[in-house]
């Protein structure tokens, strides 16, 4: 049986490219998404891509604040 989580590749995959494309904003908003997903389907089938989602939405999450810093949403100092 394959235990592989795709979600949580694509989540993954969606974290990196939220590094480069920051000031799109659905790109991190997709991989914040995607990797809760991720997570939660991961817990049904072993924990399988547990670590691919947790630093995907770490990812999203950190490039989301970005995102919201440099179009004036919120201030951080």
């Amino acid at each position: 049986m394959n235990r592989n989580n795709n979600w949580a590749t694509t989540g993954l995959i969606l974290g990196v490219l939220s590094i480069f494309f920051a000031s799109i904003g659905i790109v991190p908003i997709s991989g914040i998404i995607i990797n809760i997903v991720a997570l939660i389907k991961g817990q049904k089938i072993n924990r399988a891509g547990q670590w691919q989602a947790l630093i995907g939405l770490l990812l999203s999450a950190l490039f989301f604040v970005v995102y919201l810093n440099r179009y004036g949403y919120i201030t951080i100092q």
